[in-house]
């Protein structure tokens, strides 16, 4: 079988519509980035199978293989424009791809794929409670500018679960809540 070269960014999506959503994910489920764009390693057959290589539910080690996966194989980037780690004491938000690109998640219609911001919150919210600081950081420097940048109603924030064509999608994990997220954005209100 002929091997497939990564895709670079070059060929990712560009957004040809105006932003009307935003999508919050946990990266509970998280794999390469490889295993779900199907290319092939030769040196590991294995990651490009299509199989999930492993769950990591520790955001220590996270970033980290997120970051390897792109940074060191060449694949294209996050599947995210945020994502929102702890370092130390505090909770940090880094860009991860341009909000001028698409992330594409088969799971949500593409009407709403095609015009959303997807940001993650790095951890496993099914087995860990979220910090208050963590909803601080997400309503305050993502989600409120978002919210203003592109005049989108705060009634367009989604949990992925909310979105997906799933049933079983639980992300960003069972307790993360809503009612709190949107808490922290009437708190944070960006005139």
């Amino acid at each position: 079988m002929p091997t497939k070269l990564p895709l670079r960014p070059s060929l990712l999506k560009i957004r040809r519509q105006t932003v009307k959503w935003i999508i919050v994910h946990d990266t509970a489920e998280s794999r390469a980035p490889s295993t779900t764009v199907g290319d092939i390693d030769a040196d590991a057959p294995e990651r490009g199978s299509g199989q999930p290589q492993v769950s990591i539910d520790n955001p220590i080690y996270q970033f980290r293989f997120l970051s390897n996966d792109v940074m060191e194989r060449k694949t294209i980037d996050y599947n995210y424009h945020y994502i929102i780690e702890q370092i130390k004491e505090d909770f940090i938000p880094i860009v991860a791809r341009p909000i001028s690109y698409l992330c594409t998640w088969k799971d949500i219609p593409t009407d709403i794929n095609g015009r959303a911001i997807h940001v993650a919150v790095l951890g496993n919210y099914n087995f860990k409670v979220p910090e208050k600081r963590l909803y601080e950081i997400l309503a305050y420097r993502i989600l409120n500018p978002m919210i203003k940048l592109f005049g989108i109603s705060p009634q367009k924030v989604k949990f992925h679960r909310e979105v997906s064509t799933d049933p079983e999608c639980a992300c960003p994990g069972d307790f993360m809540q809503k009612a709190i997220t949107i808490a922290m954005m009437r708190k944070y209100v960006v005139m």
